[in-house]
């Protein structure tokens, strides 16, 4: 579907923006993040009580604040407090693996002027290849690989279904209203529920193709077999929980038959990061489910 332009009373300028980063162990990347940043924007780093320590903050080359959350709280609830601490009128969350293309941030901001509020804005997202990363949907209406739009497909603005929380702009304004990113969700899938808290108040989610954002995926961590099993069981909790708020868990024990043949299939295949992802979800999908927050 394509946006629909809008008058807007004001065009935002990089003064009204500041860029949030959540890290975690992220000395290896947060650096060139930062540096992508345009020098009129403030900066506001998260750090989510990184085991190997935050000595980068002597090697930045700009003013950033940094802020230590003491404890490693989740990655939305540490981009709440960015928020929080934010003075501007605008909020560009950017994943500490992500790097801003030059006019990245005033295409986005000249979006937002057409279109006008309440509205989130997204570049587009570009791994180290080129090769665009697309999400269309929330976690109940996945668009498979091969029916999302190709890039040649592509001639301007478009509006999606999807959040995507690597990389999007939105004013604090907006973001408060919606309730900012959900705080039982430690890892993974707090941008699908942001996405249909969004939806259900018909905020426009819409991509700039023409402001591109370059993210090298799991930079900001080192894999690793245990790694993989824990990042999936998080992933699996944060699904049970999304779909418990949005009265959507459907059969566990069939899940539970289809990932436990999804192991038994990787151990024959002799594929032990596959397996690795297919246990961390089995033992995730018999966690505890956290009580919804809905707001």
């Amino acid at each position: 579907m394509t946006a629909v332009p809008a008058a807007s009373s004001s065009s935002p300028t990089l003064a009204d923006v500041t860029v949030v980063f959540v890290t975690y162990n992220s000395a290896a990347v947060i650096l060139r993040a930062v540096a992508s940043v345009p020098a009129a924007c403030a900066v506001v780093i998260v750090d989510n009580a990184s085991p190997r320590g935050t000595a980068w903050q002597k090697e930045l080359t700009r003013p950033a604040t940094v802020l230590d959350m003491g404890r490693n709280a989740g990655f939305g609830t540490a981009c709440n407090a960015g928020a929080r601490a934010a003075q501007t009128r605008f909020v560009m969350f950017l994943n500490p693996d992500a790097t801003l293309e030059e006019e990245a941030l005033p295409r986005l901001l000249a979006a937002c002027a057409t279109y006008g509020e309440p509205l989130i804005l997204m570049p587009a997202m570009a791994d180290e290849s080129g090769r665009l990363m697309r999400k269309e949907g929330t976690i109940f209406e996945k668009v498979p690989r091969s029916a999302r739009l190709k890039e040649a497909e592509i001639a301007g603005d478009y509006c999606t279904r999807f959040v995507h929380g690597g990389a999007f702009l939105v004013s604090r304004e907006t973001f408060e209203d919606l309730g900012g990113f959900d705080e039982q969700i430690f890892l993974y899938h707090e941008d699908d529920d942001l996405s249909l808290r969004a939806l259900a108040r018909k905020v426009a989610i819409t991509v700039v193709p023409g402001a591109r954002v370059m993210h090298a995926q799991g930079g900001s961590s080192t894999p690793g077999m245990g790694q993989t099993f824990r990042i999936n069981r998080f992933k699996q909790q944060s699904e049970n929980y999304v779909r418990a708020k949005y009265g959507r868990s459907g059969s566990r024990f069939l899940r539970a038959c289809k990932l436990a043949g999804g192991c038994v299939l990787a151990l024959c295949m002799l594929n032990l990061h596959r397996f690795m992802v297919r246990a961390g979800k089995l033992r995730g999908l018999f966690d505890p489910v956290a009580a919804p927050h809905r707001k």
